[in-house]
């Protein structure tokens, strides 16, 4: 996922990008201007206009203190006074955004490597296009090979940043992505977490892990969760938790609420076996389970499923015998929503290998279409800049970004309205990561036409404006707090690059 999925978020401008320099050499160099077009409108766009609505869609009170309000309620104060609004509310910036900053800054170093010999040969040899194009071949090649090496440096690192559990962004998108799936009723709780409980062998392969957990004081012996499972399983089950805790809202579940959202998240228990677990993780034996006391019957659970014990452990379990379970046992006739039919009724590993197969052939159908509509998609705006007289390169730096980073618009918008560290983070990363993706693997198929093609490097001012927004954004990044005023300057720097690269084409700059 850490390798194949950013290298998804870059087939639309790059297959739009390599259609644009196909055809017979005269009409390629015409058309390539669609596709730098949707590059540099693309790359600018993520980290502008979304970026800008992210900090305003998920801005928190700054409290006197210089602190931010995520655990205040409400968490944002209605005002009246600009001065408030526009400094007095903001977001978090997580160290691993500016770690994206930094990343973002050396994937556009192969910007320089054509930019600069290609200035050099426009200014002092006059050269048109075709003797252009051959006498920046060698350099669109050390320009081609440098971005080969940054995909590749960036996929690595998001691997082994994956494997270390040090990635946070990816880290926090996992989970918030797992919590949505299992509230909205695709899989099941244990296949939806059991990736996040079976992630630690020690505990997995020790005799306790397969115990009732019997004392809720002693967290430090062997019979207690590992802590990275803990706080993982914390982040994805406390909304699960406030959203059954209704009756009455007191922070703790009763027997009815804790049947009902097992039954809401399609684990295979019966009601008696619900009673059970219920008994076994009700500590003080009041009739109701405490937020901790549920994480750990969570976890119970989800092992013994994939365990395949969970029905014979539930069944033979009892606290002080049969008569007290059924003196407090319910019973439940309720409507329970239906699961995806090649889900239904599967063990959770095999609803992981269903979801798995079924991602795959959405997202092998997603590509196909992209594939096929990419070149007339490209003929269009060309066309309709021929007819409208308006350059085409103009009509695909704003409209193209716009159907091409759609996912990223709106995922971004509905993390950010979630208002806290974790999913601004989220949707910040998302955006660094796609305009990563475009000075990797977009401008590799560019410098491969320059290349193969002999087609000429001829951008100047699109690239000062690229790589001068990248340089202002990593910049903004290492702040530790982004407010409304920053967010209406990033967000000015989109019509502005609009504006510098027309205001230099009308001098007769490229």
């Amino acid at each position: 996922g850490s390798c194949f999925l950013p290298l998804l978020t870059a087939i639309p401008d790059g297959a739009i990008m390599l259609f644009s320099g196909l055809g017979d050499l005269e009409t390629a160099q015409e058309t390539l201007s669609v596709g730098v077009g949707a590059l540099a409108g693309s790359t600018i766009l993520v980290l502008t206009l979304p970026w800008a609505a992210s900090i305003i869609e998920g801005r928190v009170e700054i409290t006197k203190s210089g602190e931010l309000g995520y655990k205040m309620q409400p968490k944002l104060y209605k005002t009246r006074k600009w001065n408030n609004f526009l400094l007095g509310n903001g977001v978090h910036v997580d160290p691993a955004i500016k770690n994206g900053g930094y990343v973002l800054l050396l994937t556009a170093f192969p910007y320089l490597l054509i930019q600069v010999p290609a200035s050099y040969l426009v200014t002092e040899r006059h050269e048109d296009d075709g003797a252009l194009g051959d006498s920046e071949n060698i350099w669109s090649l050390f320009a081609l090979l440098t971005s080969l090496s940054g995909f590749c440096g960036y996929l690595l690192y998001q691997l082994r940043n994956s494997h270390s559990g040090e990635n946070v962004a990816m880290n926090f998108r996992r989970a918030a992505v797992t919590q949505k799936a299992v509230m909205d009723g695709m899989i099941s709780l244990s296949a939806g977490l059991g990736q996040f409980v079976l992630e630690s062998d020690k505990w997995i392969n020790s005799e306790s892990s397969h115990e009732p957990h019997k004392n809720m004081k002693d967290r430090s012996s062997s019979t207690s969760l590992p802590t990275e499972v803990y706080n993982k399983l914390l982040h994805i089950l406390y909304p699960i938790f406030i959203r059954y805790d209704c009756d009455p809202k007191d922070g703790m579940l009763n027997q009815s609420e804790m049947y009902y959202l097992f039954r809401d998240m399609h684990e295979d228990i019966s009601d008696s076996q619900i009673n059970t677990l219920f008994h076994q993780f009700d500590m003080d034996q009041d009739g109701r389970i405490s937020f901790e006391e549920f994480i750990h019957a969570i976890a119970y659970v989800i092992k013994k499923s994939y365990n395949k014990g969970i029905m014979h452990s539930l069944s033979l379990t009892s606290m002080d015998g049969d008569r007290k379970l059924e003196s407090h046992s319910v019973s439940f006739e309720e409507e329970i929503e239906e699961m995806p039919k090649d889900l239904a009724n599967k063990r959770p590993e095999r609803q992981q290998r269903a979801i798995k197969i079924r991602a795959l052939i959405m997202l092998m159908l997603g590509t196909t279409l992209i594939m096929i509509f990419s070149e007339p998609l490209v003929a269009v705006v060309d066309e309709i800049g021929n007819r409208s007289n308006i350059p085409s390169f103009y009509i695909s730096f704003v409209v193209v970004p716009v159907v091409s980073n759609a996912p990223e618009i709106i995922s971004t918008q509905f993390y950010s309205k979630k208002k806290t560290r974790r999913s601004i983070t989220i949707a910040l990363s998302a955006l660094q990561g796609s305009a990563v993706m475009n000075n990797t693997v977009c401008l590799m198929i560019f410098m491969g036409l320059v290349h193969f093609r002999g087609l000429a490097w001829d951008y100047s001012t699109e690239t000062m404006v690229i790589l001068g927004l990248e340089a202002m954004l990593a910049m903004y990044t290492r702040k530790r707090v982004l407010t409304v005023l920053d967010a209406f300057v990033i967000s000015l720097l989109f019509p502005l690059s609009l504006l510098f690269i027309a205001l230099f084409a009308s001098f007769g700059y490229s």
